[in-house]
């Protein structure tokens, strides 16, 4: 249960804001919008999207609910919305849709982690949110005294669980289709094997390498001003000291230490998924998110990891963030597009 005391930072225009929209019905399809924009009575409202079938949510939805933004958006509604959908829309359309897609494995196994991360809304960490989120964690634990609310938190533990064990028949029927092929391919006659020359040096894998591996086609010179550039820009949020050298090995050596970075106000998981993402972009990082979250972790003040950063949107960090960390990240990202620009001329 959150209290009013683990949310004293939320600035008082958000709270008022937010809890004169304590919480919103979501129309899937074509339910009809609630043409009213301020509802005083809360609870009458929650028992209507009980016994009607809407989602509700404690913060607003930014895009029309239906399948599609469903689906694109599965990260956002697994966090926020309360799934009350007809039973008829979750079994029929929603299972037919997704059948009809032919996810293929890493499709459906990215879904199936979100519903194990999440078995219900609301069941993030206050330190991976923002103002209006952690109002809302609040508000889920002053609108519990609410029986029909209750009862649609119940629907949406409910449908999470059928939509995962749904997902898990659709991977096993994949997984099963693929051992059937391999075993048909298996027992046709041998063709006589394709003899190729192996060549001399083959690039790995992205997610082979163990270190954050820099665009080999960089020269020594820029190699070290990229890293000594990070270095500075890292050094406030080491929780634990590193010399030069040895953050230097963190982008040449296999056996390399973790860059493990505590989490600040100016700085957290968006800050270097910003970063990265950026690096990644312009080729002076040739890894993959991966190998990345495995050699640079986010820590909170106490020593516990903090949620991983790859699979963070650009589209929930605000603007004047990305601008100011494009800003101030711009001299080595312009050094290393100009250099690999270069070599591709020559």
């Amino acid at each position: 249960m959150t209290t009013l005391e683990q949310v004293k930072d939320v600035p008082f225009m958000v709270r008022v804001a937010e809890t004169n929209a304590f919480v919103r019905e979501i129309p899937y399809n074509d339910q009809t919008r609630n043409s009213s924009r301020l509802t005083i009575d809360f609870d009458k409202l929650a028992n209507h999207a009980l016994h009607n079938n809407y989602c509700i949510s404690f913060i607003r939805c930014p895009f029309p609910l239906n399948f599609d933004s469903l689906i694109n958006h599965f990260d956002w509604c697994s966090r926020y919305l309360y799934f009350n959908f007809e039973k008829s829309i979750l079994r029929i359309e929603i299972f037919t849709k997704m059948e009809n897609l032919h996810y293929d494995d890493t499709k459906l196994e990215y879904l199936i982690k979100l519903l194990k991360k999440y078995p219900q809304a609301y069941q993030y960490d206050l330190d991976d949110a923002d103002h209006k989120q952690k109002w809302a964690l609040l508000k889920k634990s002053n609108f519990q005294k609410n029986a029909d609310f209750l009862k649609i938190a119940e629907n949406d533990k409910e449908q999470r669980a059928i939509l995962l064990d749904y997902l898990r028949a659709l991977q096993d029927k994949i997984r099963n289709e693929k051992i059937k092929d391999a075993d048909k391919e298996s027992a046709k006659p041998p063709s006589k094997p394709l003899v190729l020359p192996i060549p001399e040096k083959r690039e790995r894998e992205a997610s082979s390498y163990n270190y954050l591996k820099l665009n080999e086609e960089l020269s020594p010179a820029s190699c070290k001003e990229v890293i000594n550039f990070l270095y500075t820009a890292f050094q406030p949020y080491f929780h634990i000291p590193y010399d030069i050298d040895t953050f230097r090995k963190i982008f040449s050596n296999e056996d390399s230490p973790i860059l493990e970075l505590i989490k600040k106000d100016n700085f957290d998981n968006q800050s270097l998924k910003i970063i990265f993402q950026a690096l990644k972009e312009a080729k002076g990082l040739v890894v993959s998110w991966q190998v990345i979250e495995k050699k640079v972790q986010v820590l909170k003040g106490n020593g516990t990891p903090f949620s991983g950063f790859s699979e963070v949107s650009m589209g929930k960090i605000s603007r004047s963030k990305r601008q100011k960390l494009e800003k101030d990240i711009s001299p080595i990202i312009e050094l290393i597009k100009k250099e690999l620009t270069a070599n591709r001329r020559k």
